[in-house]
This record gives structure tokens, C-alpha cells and sequence, in this order.
């Protein structure tokens, strides 16, 4: 019997949170997908780190 179709193999890894996204986390204690976020914020709207924080806890 084989483990080809085990599903847990197919998923993939979850990536490890880039330099950025990492002292979003630490800095405003986020998680790892608000911490994305509040870095997608500050890239489309020029905003600082703070501001975008407050944007996301605002949407």
C-alpha cells in the first residue's frame, strides 16, 4: 500500500514571514496575516507603520 495520496504531503509549508512582515509581528504584536496586511497598507497607500496598523484594526 502506498502513501502517494497522503494529503498531508500535498500541502505546502507555510512560508516563514519575511524580514518586514516579522518586526510587524514583534512591534505590534500582529499575526502573521494582519502583520501582511498592515504591509500591503503602507505599500499602496505610502502610509507609516502606524497608521496602516490602525487602518486594518479599522477594516
Amino acid at each position: 500500500m502506498s502513501d502517494d495520496n497522503d494529503p498531508i504531503k500535498e500541502e505546502p509549508a507555510e512560508e516563514a514571514p519575511d524580514e518586514e512582515v516579522a518586526e510587524l509581528m514583534e512591534s505590534h504584536d500582529l499575526d502573521k496575516d494582519t502583520a501582511e496586511r498592515v504591509q500591503e497598507i503602507m505599500e499602496d497607500l505610502g502610509v507609516d507603520e502606524d497608521d496602516a496598523v490602525e487602518l486594518e484594526e479599522l477594516l
